[in-house]
């Protein structure tokens, strides 16, 4: 059995195995094969960051004996699939505190130094999605007389009258001037509710300064209605969660509300202060009620939280944990879906670089497509998925070409071959500086685009180019880095596919597929198309 066999075999052998993983998650666990089937559930991952501190009377570092973490809530619009810790170090215990349920976590030091990460994972699904059906939520009307896009005057009362009782009597004066102002606009508890709200949003009020002044609290509208509403004998609370979207969201800035109880009635609707009405569900994702912070520290060292928010495209891994089955597939137990959701946006990328060599492979072995090296372009067309072609394609030749110039200016000093790219790598990092530095004044922000430029790279591309130049001439030079442009264009445009980047990260077993094909053309040996137009031409030269 000859080579050429041997490869086939192994290709086709790649391929049966990819297709066999790829059909069995398709028919079986229900992956959507598109990147734009939305299923309504969610990844929610929160991060408590633990930096210790040293004592001053001892070399060892302390950490905080005590963490509180508000968790998630459970609800009739959003339920908790999956709840995952990681708290090495850390004695966990999960405790609901009245009057609202709140969920906490509690993690108690048991005596380990140095830093350390803390690290809740959860599968929030929205029911009234879960079967297919539509949220069947409607805004509960306010009864009574409605305030929609009415302007309150600046005072009812006289503006001497009020400032006079703010001085004498603060901050009970302006509580007071602002319960009544709202009770002469209102008929029941609800439009009662309105109307503070609306007298909460007006930051010029000299009442609402005071009061935003004593309690303690910034740009706060739903904490301040719900003081008021309360010193109403009106039930109110504050509600803090996060807005679930079709995007992925880093670092998740919690959300307040207000909700007031309704009359006669266990029921508490959320007040939506864009069309001015209340729901029986908010639509956000609760995660605890009350005016206290998200995380609580007792004991010395800096804590601070991040919450991460991911669609969950994996419709397969979600039913089958809500449906609490015994065993679960083991290719979706154990595969990229199941990594935190920032190591999953960096195998994103990672899982487009094979893509990306098998077109350089395609353009090089078959076209005939010359460039400056193998993985350049790969690296660059990453690069231009952060600084767009616009900035990058001009950047890329910029960068090149002053290196040149400065690799020939180097080329006088003959100097060896080590310290020569030491040389060049520190002057492309200055002229990335430099670049960077006179782009910001245009309003052009690099930002990740200078770390994933490959800088390295850049400096061997220069030194290539460089003894291509001498060896090859000028012409070859050109040839070769319009080539790798070129190239670096088409994987750019590979890469930045909605389709491309869902079905390479859901489905990464398609990538023994690419390397398959990879080996196939290893194998090949025969004419590039460049090579045949070449040929041709010597033909006809030969025929005359």
């Amino acid at each position: 059995m000859n080579r050429t066999v041997r490869t086939v075999i192994l290709a086709l052998f790649l391929c049966a195995i990819s297709l066999t993983i790829f059909l069995h998650k398709v028919i079986s666990s229900d992956i959507p094969l598109f990147p734009d089937q939305t299923y309504q559930s969610w990844y929610v991952e929160t991060k408590v960051f633990i930096d210790s501190e040293r004592s001053l009377l001892s070399s060892e570092e302390e950490l905080p004996d005590l963490i509180e973490v508000q968790l998630p809530q459970f609800s009739s619009r959003y339920r908790l699939i999956e709840e995952d810790f990681i708290n090495d170090g850390y004695e966990r215990e999960i405790e609901t505190r009245k009057p609202f349920n709140n969920r906490v976590a509690i993690f108690n030091n048991t005596g380990i130094t140095g830093s350390e990460t803390l690290f809740y994972r959860t599968i929030v699904d929205e029911k009234g999605f879960s079967n297919g059906s539509e949220s069947t939520d409607e805004p509960v009307s306010i009864t009574g007389r409605r305030l929609v896009n009415q302007q309150f005057n600046q005072f009812s009362e006289d503006r001497a009258e009020i400032l006079e009782e703010l001085m004498e009597n603060a901050p009970d004066g302006a509580i007071n001037s602002l319960l009544r102002e709202a009770r002469s606009r209102s008929s029941d508890r609800l439009t009662l509710a309105q109307a503070v709200y609306e007298l909460a949003l007006r930051g010029d009020d000299i009442r609402i300064q005071t009061l935003t002044e004593t309690l303690n609290v910034e740009d706060s509208s739903p904490k301040i209605a719900a003081f008021l509403l309360e010193k109403a004998q009106v039930p109110a609370r504050v509600g803090n969660g996060i807005k679930l979207t079709q995007e992925e969201v880093y670092s998740t800035d919690f959300i307040q509300w207000l909700e007031v109880q309704q009359e006669n009635s266990d029921r508490w609707l959320a007040f939506d202060p864009v069309n001015l009405s209340f729901t029986e569900e908010t639509p956000y994702l609760t995660w605890w009620y009350g005016s206290q912070d998200p995380i609580t520290v007792t004991g010395s060292g800096d804590v601070r939280l991040e919450v991460l928010v991911r669609p969950n495209t994996d419709q397969g891994l979600t039913q089958a944990i809500w449906q609490e089955r015994a065993t679960f597939d083991p290719f979706l137990n154990y595969s990229l879906l199941k990594l935190p959701l920032t190591t999953q946006r960096v195998f994103q990328v990672l899982v487009l670089v094979p893509i990306g060599a098998l077109i350089i492979a395609l353009l090089h072995q078959v076209i005939g497509i010359p460039t400056f090296g193998t993985f350049t372009p790969i690296l660059i067309a990453l690069s231009f998925r952060e600084t767009g072609l616009m900035v990058g394609i001009p950047l890329f030749i910029l960068v090149v070409a002053l290196g040149l110039l400065i690799r020939a200016g180097l080329n006088h000093l003959q100097l060896l071959i080590v310290p020569r790219l030491a040389s060049i790598l520190t002057a492309t990092v200055l002229i990335m500086g430099a670049l960077a530095v006179v782009m910001e004044h245009f309003n052009i922000n690099l930002g990740l685009s200078i770390s994933l430029f490959p800088i390295v790279i850049l400096a061997m591309t220069i030194e290539r180019a460089a003894v291509m130049w001498e060896e090859e001439g000028a012409k070859n030079v050109i040839i070769s880095g319009l080539g790798s442009v070129f190239v670096a264009t088409i994987g750019y445009f590979c890469t930045i596919n909605d389709y491309v980047q869902h079905i390479a990260f859901a489905f990464p077993e398609l990538l023994l597929m690419v390397l398959a094909v990879n080996i196939l053309l290893g194998r090949y040996n025969g004419y590039k198309l460049t090579e045949y137009l070449r040929f041709r031409a010597l033909q006809q030269q030969m025929s005359q």
